[in-house]
């Protein structure tokens, strides 16, 4: 059995550190398109250098490139960036931009690609679409449990299929991927790799104005790190390969110390699986490494509870000094070295050879010819003393074989070159064995050109004068109600978990008598047990619906299976941050995507908005969480309730339980409202624009709705006031 062992790197010397503690890889980021920007992250040179390292040591260095980029960014920079990295043999690349994901298979073909856990993968249709689409590996929701990641590597289709998980390290609140928290807050998003970690501060769980988490429980948002050792054994049968250590932020001694641990335990496992056991005093110096009140063991096991945050402040660490030393001068600041068994020929009047048997090929070097001893000849003993001085390189050797002629002489200088020629030829050939011949960019050259002509069609056709589509997503039937009789109302999406199959039926027959378009808007998490929880009592809704609000790949790949993709509109969390990815979505099926939320006037405009659908009002989801703040504070009543999350400056984030599903779903603290920007919207013509509507009252439902008409169908200047947000629209994110 084959198992993994990843570990993350944060610096050129956390790499190699890794490397030295016994990683079989490391994951890094470059100085581009990293999910950890603050990280102090390598140059291309440094990239390089880890790489010829690695593959000496016959290890694997990959490439994080797991953030959503803009169209600039892919057209001029991300080729350069990846060529000399792929033409020196690079292993593989993190991805989780569909645009990102394409650009990468077209352009670097024998590129592995991994699918980011930021991808948002929620089970085997969507792993199996990946498969197709050239992904090798993908990394899992830390959310999934056994279960789940046993469907997957169960599933015929997915024999070759490699499954990433994590085991050790910090645990994200959010959902990977779904996070809006740090950008809605300062503009730091975690789909740039600038998470600001704003699930790591205090806030106050409120719930009919009674505060459930008094005293000192305020970091309800915070999980605990995972440590999962004591369960590792079931991770490995569950079908998990690639067994990933969290850390890029970390320390180097943090990052050896839970390497070093997490290789005895694997090997223990891999040699004596009958015989593993977990030692307490490993756990304790895990802990003492870094931990948040303590560890849990991840979702493998469970899908939520309170066990699993933090709760109270961390607690000061004291510094296991006599560990980290040990750390220091076991790992840190030293090269590995490769052992090698060697042949010396050394006769006089032929050439000065060595030799080594390499993966099966032969590699000889051949040096000058011996000359003949006038005085002094070199015997064995001095052979064998000048062959042992391997000094700082990547070798050494446990055993060597010398045939020493007589009366042979060489100064030992040159016998020292030698020695150096021939073990830098090994290493050249080692590294040789990874690298690739140089791509002709052609591909880009005509996506780029492709891309451009198909901008400067959309820049043509636009009418300036032509209004927009005005579509709107309910929460409540009230909200409906007052909806449906805005005759400038075309669609009205349902959000399907806040209704029953009977409401919604009545909502579709209602909405079609009324002539508006009902579409349902799909759950925002759609697991195993989600996806038959739906089509227990969905599938007779999709069939009358008009179309599906689709929010993850999942559910379209899901939909299309059964029949059922039709007039599947691309939500803002399925990504289009560039034209790869919008042009690529709509060419899988959909028939309209929705505008990300994180991107500015200049750069939606760049992208190009014609067709599409643009979210212009509402109060957007900060956070979908497997978590649940009521169940934190033990107060779960499983009834689909509202609750409030209250930071330190009084921002009250009203967060929704989606108990049919167990997921919650927080707010934004202000709405998003662009009414003030209509010209400028309409300008880019957008097929449509979405209000968004979540808790408001009827009354507030028809002041928006009255807003919209004014500002998108009779073009008026609305003036908003400080209740409401622009979101990015005019910033844009880091």
């Amino acid at each position: 059995m084959k198992v993994e062992l990843l570990a993350p790197g944060g610096s050129f010397e956390s790499v190699i550190a890794a490397y030295n503690a016994g990683a079989d890889a490391v994951y890094t980021g470059g100085l581009m398109f990293g999910a950890r920007a603050g990280a102090n992250n390598l140059t291309t040179e440094e990239l390089i250098e880890a790489l010829e390292y690695a593959h000496v040591h016959d290890r694997k260095l990959y490439l994080t490139v797991n953030t959503l980029l803009k169209d600039k960014e892919i057209e001029k920079e991300l080729y350069d960036y990846l060529l000399p990295l792929y033409e020196n043999g690079l292993d593989a690349v993190i991805v989780q931009d569909i645009g990102v994901f394409k650009f990468i298979r077209d352009n670097f073909p024998l590129m592995h690609i991994h699918a980011s856990t930021q991808m948002t993968i929620f089970g085997k249709d969507t792993v199996a679409f990946l498969k197709d689409l050239g992904a090798s590996r993908i990394v899992t929701p830390r959310e999934f449990s056994l279960k789940e990641i046993e469907d997957i590597k169960n599933d015929t289709r997915l024999k070759d299929m490699e499954i990433e998980s994590f085991v050790h390290g910090a645990l994200c609140y959010c959902y990977s991927g779904q996070c809006f928290m740090s950008s809605y807050i300062g503009g730091r998003s975690g789909n740039r790799g600038r998470c600001a970690q704003p699930c790591r501060m205090e806030y106050d769980v409120i719930k009919d104005g009674k505060v459930l988490n008094p005293g000192n429980n305020k970091y309800v948002l915070s999980p605990k790190d995972i440590c999962t050792l004591k369960i590792l054994p079931e991770i490995i049968k569950s079908g998990v390969y690639s067994l990933k250590i969290e850390g890029r932020m970390k320390k180097t001694e943090y990052i050896t110390g839970v390497v070093s641990i997490y290789r005895k335990y694997l090997d223990m496992y891999l040699n004596r699986p009958d015989k593993y056991n977990v030692d307490e005093n490993d756990i304790k110096k895990l802990a003492d490494l870094f931990n948040r009140n303590g560890f849990n063991e991840s979702y493998y096991k469970q899908h939520n509870g309170r066990n699993m945050i933090s709760l109270k402040k961390p607690e000061f660490r004291k510094e296991n000094r006599e560990f980290n030393q040990y750390l220091k001068e076991k790992y840190i600041g030293f090269t590995l070295k490769k052992n090698l068994n060697i042949k010396v020929t050394f006769i006089k009047e032929q050439p000065f050879t060595i030799s080594t048997m390499v993966n099966g090929t032969e590699i000889i070097y051949e040096g000058n010819p011996v000359s003949k001893a006038l005085n002094k000849p070199i015997d064995k003993e001095t052979l064998l003393k000048q062959m042992k001085k391997t000094g700082n390189s990547d070798f050494d050797f446990t055993n060597i074989e010398i045939i020493c002629g007589e009366d042979g002489f060489l100064p030992i200088g040159a016998i020292n070159q030698a020695r150096r020629d021939f073990l830098e030829k090994v290493r050249q050939y080692l590294i040789s064995q990874y690298t690739r011949k140089s791509v002709e960019n052609s591909n880009i050259q005509s996506d780029k050109n492709n891309a451009n002509n198909k901008y400067i069609v959309d820049l043509c056709n636009k009418n300036t004068t032509k209004s927009v589509n005005i579509n709107v997503l309910v929460s409540t039937k009230e909200q409906f109600k007052v909806s449906m009789n805005k005759d400038f109302v075309k669609r009205i999406y349902v959000e399907s978990s806040d209704f029953s199959e009977n409401k919604i039926l009545e909502i579709i027959e209602e909405g079609h008598k009324a002539d508006k378009e009902i579409y349902i808007a799909m759950p925002y998490v759609y697991r195993m047990a989600d996806k038959n929880n739906f089509h227990r009592n969905y599938v007779k809704i999709i069939e009358k619906a008009d179309g599906s609000l689709i929010r993850s790949f999942e559910e379209y790949l899901d939909l299309r299976k059964i029949n059922m993709a039709k007039n599947c509109i691309f939500d803002y969390n399925v990504y289009t941050y560039n034209r790869i990815a919008k042009d690529f979505y709509l060419n899988f099926g959909g028939v309209q995507t929705t505008v990300p939320l994180e991107l500015n006037y200049k750069e939606i405009e760049f992208r190009g908005l014609a067709g599409d659908e643009m979210i212009v009002y509402g109060y957007m989801p900060a956070m979908i969480s497997a978590g649940c703040g009521l169940k934190t504070c033990n107060s779960c009543k499983s009834d689909n309730s509202t609750y409030e999350v209250v930071d330190k400056h009084r921002n009250r984030f009203v967060t929704k339980c989606v108990c049919r599903y167990c997921y919650n779903v927080m707010y934004n603290c202000k709405p998003l409202s662009l009414f003030k920007f209509s010209k400028e919207i309409i300008s880019m013509t957008p097929d449509s624009v979405r209000l968004s509507f979540t808790t408001e009252s009827g009354n507030i439902t028809e002041q928006i709705l009255n807003k919209a008409q004014q500002a998108f169908i009779y073009e008026k200047n609305i003036q908003e006031d400080n209740q409401s947000t622009r979101g990015h629209f005019k910033r844009g994110v880091l």
